[in-house]
């Protein structure tokens, strides 16, 4: 699995869930409360910290105890309390899809109905599987930084990606080394654990940097699913299309493809552009741009869009949607453009 492609989901449940949990939206979370608990890792006081892989955290996890010197305690709780300070000095706002956040702000999203619903519960059990030099990972793992109180009471988790590939060349990480019983502070073998630490769990909130920084670890997040199918329903499924169960699959499991459908909602919004995403104006514009590669089969009396599953042309059908076809009034040549600003 890629890393920008993760497991289908029902669209039908999707589609139907921002009708029917109206209660867990982002935008009614108490983010004062999110800024206490922040403030609470910045300055940690007695809170200890210990450290966990993730091993296949999107398929079947397994997740280890990972033994750590107390210096290299004290640099992990150091780097989460320099993450979390960051965070709360932040405007926080939800993640919405389309939204992206500037500098000084910081977004929020709900583990409930997320990827993390499924693996914090293995983080939070009171034993894991012990890790030692002999554990086996994949390309794409999580590195786990789990706070709690001197009495074992949890606070917060901070999540990162952690690959056995990457190098060591980066000022900007820190390294650590098996000693033969734990990690140990230093500067020579192969724990790698970036600085930018950017997602952090607490209280059943997940606060983030970005939501790219969720994405590359998880997929897409639950809001992004929610409005893709919404619009995949409302739109592309009231197309005549040949292979749309296929068209279907593919939106809910690529990341890109749920931020395609996103960007053609945009356009959708806008006055008059619905009128023009219907069967005739889509197969008379076609008819005029042969160039335009959606195949049209008309074997049955009635023309269909044909979809097709390959790489070089999955794309094409929402392409056509989200008007990314154009032509120059000046040259009369035809481009494709994905990126595009209306002229007033």
């Amino acid at each position: 699995m890629t890393d920008d492609v993760q497991e289908g989901h029902d669209w039908h449940a999707d589609a139907a869930a921002a009708n029917g949990h109206a209660e867990h939206e982002p935008s009614a979370i108490d983010t004062d409360a999110i800024r206490r608990g922040l403030i609470r890792i910045a300055y940690p006081g007695p809170l200890s910290i210990s450290l966990l892989m993730v091993a296949d955290h999107r398929g079947a996890p397994r997740v280890f105890d990972v033994p750590i010197s107390t210096g290299f305690a004290a640099e992990l709780l150091a780097q989460c309390a320099e993450t979390a300070n960051l965070a709360a000095e932040a405007e926080f706002r939800p993640a919405v899809p389309g939204f992206v956040p500037g500098k000084q702000q910081w977004l929020y999203s709900l583990t409930v109905d997320g990827p993390l619903a499924a693996i914090e519960p293995l983080i939070v059990a009171p034993t894991h599987e012990q890790y030692d030099s002999h554990t086996q990972f994949g390309r794409q793992n999580l590195l786990v930084m789990r706070l709690r109180t001197s009495a074992g009471a949890e606070v917060a988790r901070v999540y990162q990606g952690f690959s056995p590939e990457k190098a060591l060349v980066q000022r900007s990480k820190l390294v650590a080394v098996w000693s033969g019983d734990r990690f140990e502070a230093l500067t020579d073998e192969p724990l790698i654990i970036d600085r930018q630490l950017r997602l952090i769990a607490i209280e059943g909130i997940v606060v983030m940097q970005s939501a790219g920084a969720f994405e590359s670890l998880f997929g897409a997040l639950s809001s992004l699913r929610v409005q893709a199918a919404q619009t995949f329903q409302a739109t592309i499924a009231n197309l005549d299309i040949v292979g749309l169960p296929d068209l279907a699959a593919a939106c809910s499991s690529d990341l890109n493809m749920m931020r395609k459908l996103v960007s053609i909602q945009a356009k959708l919004d806008r006055p008059g552009y619905a009128n023009a995403i219907n069967m005739p104006a889509l197969l008379a514009f076609l008819a005029k741009n042969k160039h335009i590669d959606v195949p049209v089969d008309t074997s049955s009396g009635q023309p269909k869009l044909v979809f097709s599953p390959g790489a070089q042309h999955r794309w094409a059908i929402l392409k056509l949607l989200d008007d990314d076809f154009l032509r120059s009034d000046l040259t009369d040549i035809n481009y494709e453009a994905n990126s595009k600003s209306e002229v007033l």
